[in-house]
């Protein structure tokens, strides 16, 4: 019990630095969280680490990696494009990477179902809202790099979706929908971000940037350290 509760308390470091990096982005100057979001996600991950160690694979820390990159390199973009250029392809690799981690559950997996019409309909409206994106932002950046980068994380971007369905259509269980509701965090912050950073800059955008962005990380740990239970035989089911 001891040992529980010292480990829980290892949360105290990181709940605070999130408190801080609300208050800072609302109630005070946004740009104090360029100081306190780097050390969110290491201050978790030694929570992480030291409660789940034998359930973090190493494909899920190498979603972290890229994650933390991800979000390290786009606080300092504005100084150089190069930098927002890798900021991109360490996007682009979380993507897969986490792509990859439902994938290999579906692959290895007895159970067959049918996805539902809600789960088909969030990924068309992902889609949707990919291509009118990427066509808003080729309007505005110039740089044609970027752009390139841009398409293939848009494709990225998809094959997440869609891996994503499948996963929740395969098994509709807690873990499934953790996978499910963190893979669409993970997409719909990076489509509210470039909405914030290109074409409409408010409080709003930019706190549900913010709540996507660590609602994804938590729910997609979540999914690494949930069981499932074992499967018999092959099951075919329908959602409704």
């Amino acid at each position: 019990m001891e040992k529980i509760n010292q480990t829980k308390s290892l949360l105290f470091l990181p709940g605070i630095l999130l408190a801080v990096y609300f208050c800072a982005g609302i109630l005070f100057e946004p740009v104090l969280v360029v100081y306190i979001k780097p050390f969110i996600i290491p201050s978790f991950m030694i929570y992480a680490i030291k409660s789940n160690s034998q359930k973090l694979s190493k494909y899920y820390l190498l979603f972290v990696f890229f994650f933390y990159l991800n979000e390290a390199l786009l606080l300092l973009w504005e100084h150089s494009l190069q930098l927002y250029r890798a900021a991109l392809i360490a996007s682009f690799c979380g993507y897969f990477t986490l792509a990859f981690l439902g994938y290999k559950s579906i692959k290895n997996a007895d159970v067959q179902t049918i996805p539902s019409g809600y789960t088909l309909f969030i990924l068309a409206l992902n889609c949707v809202f990919l291509f009118a994106i990427i066509y808003l932002l080729a309007s505005v950046i110039t740089d044609d790099y970027i752009n390139i980068i841009i398409i293939f994380n848009a494709i990225s971007t998809i094959v997440l979706g869609a891996t994503a369905v499948l996963y929740l259509g395969k098994f509709g269980d807690s873990k499934a929908y953790y996978y499910f509701f963190g893979a669409f965090a993970l997409i719909f912050n990076d489509v509210f971000a470039a909405i914030g950073t290109y074409f409409v800059g408010n409080i709003f955008l930019n706190t549900l940037d913010r709540v996507l962005h660590f609602a994804c990380f938590y729910l997609i740990f979540l999914f690494v350290i949930t069981k499932r239970k074992k499967e018999d035989k092959t099951i075919v089911i329908t959602q409704i």
